[in-house]
């Protein structure tokens, strides 16, 4: 009650409001029992992620299966249900479908869509609260909070959508009354961060990344009024326009990816953990492949971590210290240090076969080294 009189009635709502700024909050509040209650499922729902993790070698060999699983997460009011089986999303998609009408949520079928990821089978149709669900096409992509999904993963829309954005940026600022120095903060602040989102678990092929920068440095050029001929390489000097390659914002995008997740106790975290194992159990390599990058032969494309390690080693990093704790590891002098890294890598599936990984297990009682 204010000096001038009573304000305007306000009528209480029992919904919750998107553009507050403790809006978040509460949506975490509001939707953290049903998340409880899908991952907490007698019946296993959800994805699961299995590992066979090796400890040790040789006679000392000790193996393990470790696993994982993910079956739902939600951001503000977008969710997403995950499980391997038909029958079991469903059930999930139930409990939801309950939960939504206890609460008088309504479902926005039009922004509702199921993708089935490598299925072999004809896929039906999944309800719910009653109504059926659009199940995604082969070739058709859908957007997740800035992500794209295709029924073939992750990468390949999220690759195509970038693809899209630069030759878009491109063509837009050319057309735009701005100065060279206008084209380079725009660049940096705003394109190469939407690059490093969309892309933090794809990776870029080297000859993608030029034909980006050419299509930049062209249109720098212009808006500097340089001739055609001035050469890439000085526009990306510091001393200059200091601009960087995509080469140089996937590399950085990249070792932030990895710094978090090895950091993390969520299910990226996991998830990493889990496919560091099976990388570094498949090229029998008694270092963690990001302690030691080496070339390996699994394709960038379909693997995050096998793209990490291919610009680990372009760019000569590798991880150390404290972040190494929690990576798959055994002990003593290895033969990738004895051979070297190219020949370990031709002997790599050899010494596997005999399950040898360090110098110490061709050693006889006298400590001499079989020939």
């Amino acid at each position: 009650m204010p000096d001038f009189g009573l304000t305007d009635g306000y009528v209480v709502h029992d919904d919750l409001d998107q553009g507050e700024v403790f809006s978040p909050l509460l949506w975490c509040i509001f939707y953290d029992p049903l998340l409880c209650k899908v991952k907490r499922q007698a019946d296993g729902c959800g994805y699961r992620f299995n590992s066979h993790v090796i400890s040790g070698c040789g006679c000392a060999e000790s193996q393990a299966d470790v696993s994982s699983f993910f079956a739902a997460d939600a951001f503000v009011d977008d969710t997403i249900w995950v499980d391997s089986s038909q029958s079991v999303t469903q059930h999930i998609l139930n409990v939801v479908s309950e939960f939504f009408n206890i609460n008088d949520i309504l479902i926005n079928n039009d922004k509702t869509v199921a993708i089935f990821i490598n299925c072999d089978g004809m896929a039906s149709s999944l309800l719910i609260s009653r109504s059926p669900i659009s199940i995604a096409k082969k070739e058709e992509s859908h957007r997740y909070l800035g992500i794209y999904l295709l029924t073939e993963g992750l990468s390949k829309p999220s690759l195509a959508k970038t693809h899209s954005d630069v030759r878009f940026f491109s063509s837009l600022v050319l057309k735009k009354a701005i100065s060279n120095k206008q084209l380079s903060y725009l660049v940096s602040v705003v394109l190469f961060p939407i690059i490093g989102y969309r892309t933090q678990f794809s990776y870029i092929l080297i000859s993608s990344c030029r034909m980006w920068n050419t299509l930049i440095c062209k249109n720098l050029r212009s808006k500097s009024g340089l001739p055609r001929d001035f050469p890439n390489d000085a526009i990306h000097y510091p001393s200059l326009y200091g601009l960087k390659t995509f080469e140089q914002v996937q590399a950085e995008s990249k070792l932030a990816s990895v710094v978090s997740f090895t950091n993390s106790v969520g299910i990226l975290g996991r998830l990493f953990s889990h496919q560091s194992h099976d990388m570094q159990v498949l090229y029998w390599h008694p270092l963690h492949l990001l302690q030691c990058p080496v070339r390996v032969k699994v394709n960038p494309l379909n693997n995050f971590l096998a793209g990490v390690v291919h610009i680990f080693s372009g760019c000569d990093l590798s991880l150390g210290g404290s972040l190494t704790s929690t990576f798959c590891h055994w002990g003593g002098t290895s033969m990738s240090l004895v051979l070297g890294e190219l020949n370990y890598v031709k002997s790599d599936s050899l010494l596997w076969h005999y399950r040898i990984a360090f110098i110490d297990q061709l050693r006889d009682q006298n400590g001499t080294v079989f020939e």
